[in-house]
């Protein structure tokens, strides 16, 4: 915004006072932060938790005054500078002597702006006689505009000084700079003055100096004032410095900068060499996102700096501009990235994971814009949603690190979210003419990104230490739980083994006694025979521990053999009912003398369990049917019950060991069949499936795959040929 021409004394006077004002009350606000940071009084709180939050609240309070000083003051000191009447007089000529080696051109230079795109030189020429030019003290930047804007530089070299100048102008990301110098061999001109071409569209190689920033050499008239004219047109934004430094001393006024550029890009290469590896071999994406987010900053101020002019000569501006643009954006995804995963966001705050993840695709999105004139909207859109981002991952780092004080890590996160913060509210208050442009010898965002880089390199250093803890500590635990089921894998197999014999020893004793024949009371034949019964399901439930505990480490191979499927359920269902339960069974095979490839045993096992729970839990006079046949080559049995049934939830924990419905209750029981029924089926590659409906009644279903022998196989067998004999 251009600056009035006159300006009545009092406002000028009044606008001075308030920035006393201001101040003097931030520098009060200031001592008394810092009073209260010695005193152990925090919102009345002296325990330990409450000094912590008090250190916390005192932290946030002395944040808060910086980015208000920031806001605030700074701005409305440069306001009341712009407005001072020495701003509304001439400028005067930047006076050089023999001792200048360095000079800024700050209060010496003024502004017109062309927003018409509607002024050549020659009418530039006219409008700074008619006196439209408008003096300005301190370069203030213009953002991303579609204005032209026109500087007129005045320089007066004095008696004694160097003929020879270079006249340096940044930023390195301005699109066009064409300067216009007056040339005495130009004097056939009607204006008298040659044009120099600069900015990042003009080719490396055709720079007149070939360095960093726009640099040209300046040979001025003694005595003489002489007025330098410069036009400026880019899509980037207008953020303009310029001074004059003497030959001999220009590469040592440099060195301070050309040191810092080195230390920036030095630390961040060392940072993302060194995260990108422990990202892919720990596999954590929040180091990944981090190093993508360094990798952006580096290849946005390497760009944004002038280094990769260098480094690329010859590089198209559009080119640049896409580069930069596009690694500011993709800084911003990375970042949301980054703050979504080291705040755990999708498991602690569903709802901010799915804005950050927005504000992710929102700056990818914004990457087609760097390159047109949408680019000055959605810069700023993307900038201050990612400002806003940063802010709301800093306070829930705080409050992190409130509720977990032995989280370290988090008080790293805060402060480099904090640090971010101010840094880049000081460049965006710079770029959009808040702050002068030559407060700092670097874009205020690209210091603070080094103490946020080694701030946040910090906490995911921190967070790396806690999760290699955590690592070792499972490791530990995990060795220890399998040592600790070992032992009583092998507790229990001792134990099961040495049950064997006095079980053995007692069934023996009570069958002599029952074949003796001296026992005649039925009393006591009952209580001899349930001793047997007893017994022999105590040797059942053994083996039933033992072949599980087996089955569950895989030490039982099965061995299977080609039997055929008529036998497979008689030897099932061998024995397995009284005589008079004989008539609740219903069996139907396919095809008779059918072969199938199965452990006969095992297989036995897991059918007889089926069977004899559908006749436990199915009414006394039910009838349960058990079906075998084939499907191709897979076999398939059916048993199918008429009992209580059981619901969708306990139908999907059918296998689980020790699991039994609420149908069972009151039957006697060890939960261990289905299981033992579930690992024998898997053992043989196939699948167990239930159907259940309450009150109806269960379909237990086995389907083994490709286990049946071709039908020659079984006509082989009958007649006593070698099944692998026949074709």
């Amino acid at each position: 915004m251009a600056v009035p021409a006159s300006l009545p004394p009092g406002l000028s006077s009044y606008a001075f006072r308030r920035v006393a004002q201001w101040l003097k009350l931030c520098r009060e606000r200031v001592e008394e932060a810092i009073v209260d940071r010695g005193s152990n009084r925090c919102m009345g709180s002296v325990s330990r938790d409450g000094g912590r939050f008090a250190a916390l609240c005192r932290s946030t309070r002395l944040f808060g005054l910086v980015l208000w000083f920031l806001a605030v003051v700074l701005p409305a000191a440069a306001w009341a500078q712009q407005q001072s009447p020495a701003a509304v007089q001439a400028a005067e000529p930047l006076r050089l002597t023999a001792s200048t080696g360095r000079a800024s051109l700050a209060g010496h230079f003024a502004r017109l702006i062309d927003r018409e795109h509607a002024l050549g030189f020659g009418d530039v020429l006219a409008a700074d006689a008619r006196g439209q030019f408008e003096p300005q003290t301190v370069f203030l930047g213009a953002g991303q505009t579609p204005d032209i804007h026109w500087y007129r530089f005045d320089l007066l070299r004095e008696p004694g000084a160097p003929a020879d100048w270079i006249l340096e102008l940044g930023e390195a990301y301005i699109d066009h700079l064409d300067l216009y110098v007056p040339d005495p061999a130009m004097s056939g001109n009607a204006a008298g003055y040659r044009l120099i071409r600069m900015g990042d569209f003009v080719p490396f190689s055709q720079r007149p100096l070939k360095t960093r920033l726009h640099t040209t050499l300046l040979a001025l008239p003694e005595g003489i004032p002489l007025s330098l004219y410069l036009r400026i047109d880019s899509v980037s934004s207008i953020t303009l410095r310029a001074a004059v430094y003497a030959v001999p001393a220009y590469a040592g006024f440099q060195m301070t900068n050309l040191l810092f550029q080195g230390l920036f890009f030095g630390v961040l290469a060392v940072l993302i060499m060194g995260y990108v590896s422990l990202g892919f071999l720990l596999r954590d994406g929040a180091l990944l996102a981090f190093t993508g987010y360094a990798a952006s900053v580096f290849v946005f101020y390497l760009f944004s700096t002038g280094v990769a002019s260098v480094l690329l000569p010859d590089m198209p501006g559009w080119l640049q501009n896409l580069t930069v643009g596009s690694s500011a954006f993709l800084g911003v995804a990375a970042s949301a990235s980054m703050w979504d995963r080291i705040l755990d966001l999708r498991v602690r705050y569903p709802r901010l994971h799915r804005i950050y993840v927005g504000i992710r695709w929102m700056a990818l999105l914004s990457l087609t814009t760097t390159i047109s004139w949408t680019y000055s909207i959605t810069n700023p859109v993307v900038l201050m949603v990612a400002t806003v981002g940063t802010l709301v991952g800093v306070v829930l780092a705080i409050v992190q690190a409130v509720r977990n004080p032995a989280d370290t890590s988090a008080r790293y996160y805060a402060a480099s979210g904090l640090i971010a913060i101010a840094g880049n509210s000081m460049t965006q208050f710079t770029v959009r003419g808040t702050l002068p442009v030559d407060l700092l010898f670097a874009d205020p965002y690209q210091i603070a990104v080094l103490g946020t880089m080694l701030c946040l390199g910090s906490g995911l250093a921190l967070r790396i230490r806690d999760l290699q803890r955590e690592r070792v500590r499972a490791q530990e635990e995990s060795t220890f739980a399998i040592k600790r089921a070992e032992e009583q894998r092998s507790f229990v197999a001792m134990l099961s083994h040495e049950f064997r014999t006095p079980l053995a020893a007692i069934q023996g004793a009570a069958q002599m006694i029952e074949l003796s024949g001296e026992l005649r009371a039925p009393a006591i034949q009952s209580r001899v025979a349930r001793i047997i019964d007893t017994t022999r399901r105590m040797s059942d439930l053994v083996e039933l521990f033992l072949s599980a505990d087996a089955l569950d480490q895989g030490a039982l191979a099965l061995k299977p053999e080609a039997v055929p499927l008529d036998l497979l359920l008689d030897e099932a269902l061998d024995g397995l009912v009284e005589a008079e339960d004989g008539t609740r069974l219903t069996v139907t095979t396919g095809p008779a003398g059918r072969l199938v490839r199965v452990d006969l045993p095992f297989l036995g096992v897991a059918v007889a369990n089926l069977v004899r729970n559908a006749l436990r839990y199915s009414p006394p006079h039910a009838v349960v049917r058990v079906t075998a046949q084939m499907a191709g080559p897979d076999l398939v049995i059916h048993v199918a019950d008429q009992g209580h049934g059981m619901s969708p939830e306990e139908v999907e924990r059918i296998g689980s060991i020790y699991f039994r419905a609420s149908s069972s209750r009151g039957t006697k029981g060890s939960g261990l069949g289905l299981y033992m029924t579930q690992r024998i089926v898997t053992a043989h590659g196939g699948a167990l499936a239930v159907e259940s409906t309450l009150g109806v009644g269960s379909v237990f279903t086995i389907r083994l795959p490709a286990v049946g022998e071709p039908e020659g196989a079984a006509a082989a067998v009958t007649s006593g040929m070698d099944p692998l004999s026949v074709q």
